[in-house]
């Protein structure tokens, strides 16, 4: 104790801090180990403990970290009452233990109690688990991703707790689930070795006395598993003795009815004698009535023969002429409806047609009224296009004669500025030359005083001249315009007038056009009404011709088809060489069409040739032989055997095949009775299955060639039948000349049918496109009209403008008077501007001469000075002349603007008239044409149909022909067949009023039901030759003898009624004495079997572990010996197991005989085996090694040490041997009445020493 306690508190202060501390240097070496060095062990992952966080649990204050602990090997030290169990009751506090299971009896007292802290709400702890993966040849490990996992509990004062796990609050069950889904054994609480427990295990006895306690047998079932068998083993065991009383009962109960059963044997014998007796009676006098049927029944026969062909014979022709007739009648009417329909279609079809022509006009109309809209646009384009130009020139004028002004008046300025910087040169050499030229500038100035007047005078007339000008070339503009508009107008009348002219002569040839194609039409159409009535006659010669000639040739090649053999053998019998040889079997008769497969189907023989003796036959068979031909089957009708042949009774009346067949003579009648017998037609194999497989088997053969024969076997069907084994006509003699003279016949009628039905083709085409072309016609006159009509319009329109126009060309009385003032005006200021320049230019040219004197006086200076004045002044007039012609085209330009906006102002309003009226025609053409489009498809589809019924309309006009050639039969004989059939049908009444008296003694026969162990009774209905083989005196001596005993005899008839309840009753039982066996049989297997699976399992356990136990003692004791034993080897859960114990040197013990250090190895050996037979990732052992000596603790520690890499054990020892191997100390100490705790690495510490020396 001494030395723990020195360890610790001498290492704290290097190498541990204090569990409220964190611990880095030790859980960053145990969490963050470096895989670099190691690599993984080929083991799954296992859970590990990695700390436990206590807040406020029983000696532990505030939050107190204990951990981390190691891997696989961690002890728990400190003194004793410093609180190292209260870390096992924290685990069993997590690990959902009741308060008395941790030495408390409430939860509430497991809060911290010590002074000063009396008033703690809750306490808590944390266990924080992981799982990890270890590395091969070290101590380090991976940790799994994602696998910390942290469970707590929390518990109140109020002794109410909670669980968490990682932070979720969860509860009871899914805690424990958890973690014994993790592998914790929480059932058998393995993971948890407490103080004094080890030896508890040495105290087991080897089975428990009760179910309350536990013994070695349920302690070791409990871990192998096979616990789970008890349960359902004792519940087999309780119903199988269960069901075992109830057999017993159910025993008994049949053994009395089987006793009461066997008391009415003797009388019950003597009823059914008796009822023999009778059934007998009943059975001969059966004989007798279908004796006296069998008479009935051929009389009969003959009778409903000679009926039935009669009737066959009436019902023939008159079904052959009622039929023909009525298809006739059916196909009359189909034609005459099928003509109404077809005219109802075509009137319609016309209707369309002028419909859709309506519609056509209409949109010729329409579009050349739309037409002529868009060439007047397009006119109104071009103008408004003119008037923009015009309009966008008149305001390019406006902006560059202002620019002029502007420009020009720049100019003026610069040059009046120049014209005063020359003048005053100028002036400054007059000056120089003041007294040489005074006397002239005098005079100059004096003229130019005198000249100025004037000279304004010129400039206003001259600017009213420009102005009035401009006015009147303005007028004159106007009036030009509208007469060239008028020119322009008068032209297109002229060409309106001689396209109307070419349309009228267009639209009467097109009315020639369509007069002439009525008239073919109507001639084609005489035409196709003769060749429709000569058609009628061709096709029924033509449809004769046909037929003879099919007929003709089919019966021949069914002639020459026979086989090499048939043929040879004919040829034999044609040359005279043999007689009595006929032909095949299948052409010695014939057969309704519609059964043609159906007896090809079930009849193969009808290939057998048919001769008339045994010597002919022989004959034939010698001739093949000889010549090699094959083999061949014959009939010989000489030794047929003497058959029934007369109609018999079949199942829902359906016929049989011999009676549809008719005989070439009635000769050949056995011979194919012998090969069909009576087999039967059905109309489908539903059918054929009813009647073959009822009461009576039958042979049955559907009329696809499904064949079902007495035996149940069916054949034939799925693909194509068998046919063509017989004909539905007899050959005649038909040569092979008379079927080419038909074909010649035939092939003159098909040519002229077939040039008939060309030129009626022919006709029908030109019909057609006759009536195709019609209405393009017609329609073409129609756009013709369209177009001359437009064209009238159009020149009304035009006479309408040219009217227009010459209104507005006649001159405007104010624009012509105003044109001959400006005229007078301007004429009249030009008279006066040269009046005026008349008058100015004396002064003018005096001026002149007394500048050029000055000029002379001053010289080339004055000259050149002078010249520069001049031409300035020159260009100011230039400038003054351009300003005023600016000016002019300003205001002509702004005029124009005014007159141009008005006239585009018009023609837009015009144009958007001429685009509304645009688009409502494109409208109405969109309308009109859907309309037509649709009217369009109904016509095209309406004639599709129209096409259809006239060719169904041929088809069945064919057709009636045919028919038609067939109705003329006359039927004179029916009279006669009548008279005989009233004759047979008499006769046939009488024989089957005398049947239906035997039918009626037969029916009023009846059998007993006598036993249900013995065959039934029945009455036989026996063949025509069995009745016959039979002797009628015979069977009457028979009935008189059963009649005389049945009359002698005195049977109690009621004891069968009793007989068959007690027969009944005992069935019953035994029938659930039956029941109640196998139900018996079924638990003991299902019980036995449990108890097996029971002891091989546990055997198979029970031998590891004590194999197991035995190598751990040895391994221990160093020389010792244990096992487990079953006291009974036959039966171990009889008696139990003993754990017996050798130690070194000593023999033989029972566990419970040894001391205590032996008893701590005996059981710790076997918790070791446990572990390896079930390990569990977690052990906890409380002071294990308390009773052990100083060898065994260190045994015991270094195999905790070194074996156990696959668990984490975490062990409270105070022995030094114990704790000093462990990988992680735990320190645990107490301090003022509150636990702590201290981690230290061992490993660490010695590392740190070694590097101190």
């Amino acid at each position: 104790m001494a030395s723990t306690t020195s360890i610790i508190s001498g290492l704290s202060h290097h190498y541990v801090r204090k569990s409220n501390s964190s611990l880095h240097d030790i859980s960053s070496q145990d969490s963050q180990k470096s895989p670099r060095t190691s690599t993984r062990l080929e083991c799954k992952p296992r859970m590990v403990i990695n700390k436990m966080i206590l807040n406020n649990f029983k000696s532990y204050f505030g939050e107190q970290e204990i951990g981390p602990f190691h891997k696989s090997f961690s002890a728990i030290v400190g003194p004793n009452g410093s609180g190292k169990s209260n870390v096992i009751d924290a685990l069993l506090f997590v690990f959902g233990y009741r308060a008395n299971k941790m030495r408390q009896a409430r939860l509430s007292e497991l809060i911290h109690s010590s002074q000063g802290c009396e008033n703690l709400d809750s306490c808590t702890v944390e266990i924080h688990f992981e799982e990890i993966i270890d590395l091969y040849g070290s101590d380090d490990f991976e940790v799994v991703p994602h696998s910390q996992l942290v469970i707590s509990r929390q518990a109140y004062r109020n002794n109410t707790n909670k669980y968490f796990i990682n932070g979720q609050q969860s509860n009871y069950t899914e805690v424990t689930n958890l973690l014994k889904g993790r592998g914790v054994d929480l059932d058998h609480k393995r993971f948890l070795i407490l103080q004094g427990e080890v030896e508890s295990i040495s105290l087991m006895k080897p089975k428990a006395p009760n179910e309350h306690e536990d013994g070695l047998l349920e302690y070791l079932e409990d871990i192998i598993g096979t616990s789970k068998y008890k349960v359902p083993i004792e519940e087999a065991s309780e119903k199988l003795e269960n069901l075992n009383e109830e057999r017993s009962e159910k025993l008994n109960r049949t053994k009395i009815v089987e006793k009461e059963k066997q008391s009415l044997e003797a009388k019950k014998k003597e009823a059914e004698d008796y009822m023999r007796d009778e059934n007998s009676l009943a059975l001969k006098k059966s004989i007798i009535c279908q004796k006296h049927l069998l008479k009935c029944k051929n009389s009969i026969d003959i009778s409903t023969r000679e009926v039935n062909q009669l009737r066959a014979e009436l019902r023939e022709e008159e079904e052959k002429h009622a039929q023909i007739k009525q298809d006739n009648k059916d196909l009359e009417d189909k034609y005459g409806e099928s003509v109404e329909a077809y005219q109802e279609l075509e009137k319609e079809t016309n209707e369309i047609l002028k419909e859709l022509a309506s519609y056509e006009k209409e949109n010729i109309n329409l579009g050349e009224r739309k037409k002529h809209a868009i060439s007047k646009r397009k006119k109104m384009m071009e103008a408004i296009s003119t008037d923009r130009h015009n309009f966008s020139e008149a305001k390019t004028a406006i902006k560059f004669n202002e620019q002029d002004l502007v420009d020009q008046m720049e100019v003026m300025t610069r040059l009046e500025r120049s014209l005063g910087a020359q003048e005053i040169e100028l002036e400054a050499i007059r000056e120089s030359l003041k007294g040489k030229t005074e006397v002239y500038s005098i005079q100059i100035e004096e003229k130019q005083r005198e000249l100025s007047p004037w000279s304004e005078k010129i400039n206003a007339k001259q600017s009213a001249i420009d102005v009035a000008q401009s006015e009147y070339n303005f007028l004159k503009e106007k009036i030009d315009s509208t007469r060239k508009d008028l020119e322009q107008a008068e032209e297109t009348i002229a060409s309106l007038q001689e396209t109307h002219r070419t349309k009228e002569q267009e639209i009467l040839s097109s009315k020639n056009r369509i007069n002439a194609t009525k008239r073919e039409i109507q001639q084609i159409d005489t035409k196709l009404k003769n060749y429709h009535r000569h058609q009628e006659n061709l096709r029924s010669n033509l449809a004769d011709a046909r037929q003879r000639k099919d007929e003709a040739k089919g019966l021949l090649q069914s002639f020459q088809s026979r086989d090499i053999i048939l043929n040879s053998l004919m040829k034999l019998k044609n040359s005279g060489r043999i007689n009595g040889l006929h032909d095949r079997l299948g052409s010695l008769g014939v057969i309704d069409d519609k059964y043609d497969v159906a007896i090809s189907t079930a009849c193969p023989a009808l290939n057998d040739i048919v001769v008339d003796t045994v010597e002919v036959g022989q004959t034939c068979i010698d001739y093949l032989r000889k010549n090699t031909l094959g083999r061949a089957k014959f009939i010989l009708l000489d030794k047929l055997p003497v058959m029934n042949m007369h109609p018999i009774p079949t199942p829902d009346n359906v016929p049989r095949l011999f009676d549809l067949v008719r005989p070439k003579e009635d000769r050949f009648a056995p011979a194919f009775y012998s090969v069909l017998q009576n087999t039967l037609v059905a109309e489908n194999l539903q059918q054929a299955n009813k009647i073959a497989f009822g009461k009576t088997r039958w042979r049955v053969v559907t009329l696809n060639g499904q064949l079902i024969d007495k035996s149940g076997t069916m054949s034939g069907g799925g693909g194509k039948g068998i046919k063509g084994a017989m004909n539905s006509k007899f050959s005649s003699d038909v040569t092979p000349e008379t079927v080419e003279k038909l074909e010649q016949e035939r092939n003159h009628l098909e040519e002229q049918w077939k040039k008939f039905n060309e030129e009626f083709r022919s006709l029908e085409s030109q019909l057609q496109e006759k009536k195709n072309e019609l209405p393009s016609l017609e329609l073409e006159l129609s756009k013709l009209e369209m177009d001359s009509n437009t064209c009238v319009k159009r020149i009304s329109d035009t006479e309408k403008r040219i009217s227009d126009l010459r209104q507005q060309n006649k001159p405007n009385v104010e624009d012509v008077r105003r044109m001959e003032q400006l005229r007078t005006q301007i004429d009249s200021l030009t008279q006066e501007l040269e009046r005026l320049k008349r008058q100015s230019s004396k002064i003018e040219e005096e001026i002149k001469s007394l500048q050029d004197k000055i000029l002379e006086v001053g010289g080339d200076r004055l000259r050149a000075q002078k010249s520069k004045v001049d031409q300035i002044k020159e260009q100011i007039v230039i400038t003054n002349e351009r300003i005023t012609k600016s000016q002019v085209a300003k205001s002509k330009a702004e005029k124009d603007i005014t007159k141009f906006e008005n006239s585009l102002s018009k023609n837009k309003k015009e144009l958007e008239e001429l685009d509304n009226e645009i688009k409502e025609l494109t409208e109405e053409i969109q309308q009109n044409a859907e309309a037509a489009h649709s009217i369009r498809a109904r016509a095209d589809e309406t004639k599709s149909i129209l096409e259809d019924k006239k060719s169904e309309l041929d088809e069945i006009k064919e057709k009636l022909d045919e028919k038609t050639e067939i109705i003329n039969r006359i039927r004179a004989f029916e009279l006669e067949i009548k008279n005989k059939l009233e004759d047979s049908e008499r006769s046939l009444l009488e024989h089957k009023n005398t049947e239906d008296k035997w039918k009626n003694a037969l029916c009023d026969l009846s059998l007993h039901n006598i036993s249900d162990d013995e065959e039934q009774d029945e009455f036989q209905l026996y063949t025509d030759d069995e009745l016959d083989a039979m002797s009628e005196n015979t069977i009457l001596g028979e009935i008189n003898v059963l009649e005389e005993r049945i009359k002698n005899a005195n049977p109690n008839l009621s004891v069968l009624n009793e007989y068959r309840k007690r027969e009944k009753e005992y069935m019953l039982r035994a029938k659930d004495l039956e029941e109640i066996t196998t139900k018996c049989d079924e638990c003991k297997n299902e019980y036995d079997s449990l108890r097996k699976q029971r002891l091989e399992e546990f055997m198979q356990g029970f031998t590891i572990i004590s194999q197991k136990l035995k190598e751990m003692y040895q391994m221990i004791t160093l020389g010792g010996n244990a096992e487990l034993e079953c006291c009974d080897s036959l039966d171990p859960f009889s008696e139990g197991i003993i754990f017996s114990v050798m130690p070194p040197k000593k023999s033989w013990k029972n566990i419970s005989n040894l001391s205590g250090g032996e008893k701590t190895l005996s059981s710790l050996a076997l918790v070791f085996a446990l572990h390896h037979y079930k390990p569990t990732p977690l052990y906890v052992m409380d002071e294990i090694d308390a009773a052990l000596d100083f060898r065994n603790v260190s045994i015991v520690a270094n195999y905790i040490k070194e074996r156990t890499k696959n668990a984490q054990f975490v062990v409270i020892s105070l022995r030094n041997n114990m704790f000093e191997l462990a990988d992680r100390l735990i320190g645990i100490y107490k301090t003022y009445d509150k636990t702590k705790s201290i981690t230290i690495n061992p490993h660490e510490i010695e590392a740190q020493s070694f590097l101190e020396s």
